[in-house]
């Protein structure tokens, strides 16, 4: 074997380390994005179902929460004020979770069964109110996505009317 024969075979075998390294780095950065979405998904959700535990947890702010979504103007000052600051609360964690699924990391079903909840709030005429009143907060895509998912009108009522019963 010449020298030459030995530097082509020597070179011949960093090149295939090379291009297995660079497969093997590829793996990696794709587990790990995968990784990245699973973390950023399980997140959210935790987020989400943290956002109700004051509704769970108070009898109190459920009656306040249910008052709100249906009349805003009957909340004394400071329930209107707790109202307020539960729904902004809500809308930042759906604006988080809206962006993550525009930049794909959140996927298509997750989305879709967050977002029924905010279609269901949509109804409500409280939360139209605060809406109509805190838009202006939002980025421009969120605030369209809102408008849309408003004038679609596809969410059902939060609770049923006890005057509606008695009918």
């Amino acid at each position: 074997m010449t020298l030459e024969l030995i530097s082509v075979v020597a070179d011949s075998a960093a090149a295939f380390g090379v291009v297995g390294s660079l497969i093997f780095v590829g793996f990696q950065v794709r587990q790990n994005s995968a990784g990245l979405h699973n973390a950023a998904a399980q997140s959210l959700v935790a987020t989400y179902q943290d956002l109700f535990e004051n509704v769970i947890d108070s009898g109190e702010f459920a009656g306040i929460l249910r008052q709100g979504f249906r009349d805003l103007d009957s909340l004394d000052e400071a329930s209107e004020t707790r109202f307020y600051a539960f729904s902004s609360k809500a809308l930042r964690v759906y604006q988080g979770l809206h962006w993550q699924w525009q930049r794909g990391a959140i996927d298509d079903g997750l989305f879709k069964s967050m977002t029924t909840l905010f279609e269901d709030f949509a109804t409500s005429p409280g939360w139209r109110d605060v809406w109509r009143n805190r838009r202006h907060q939002y980025d421009a895509d969120f605030q369209k996505f809102i408008d849309t998912m408003m004038s679609e009108d596809k969410g059902r009522p939060l609770y049923s009317d006890p005057i509606a019963r008695e009918d």
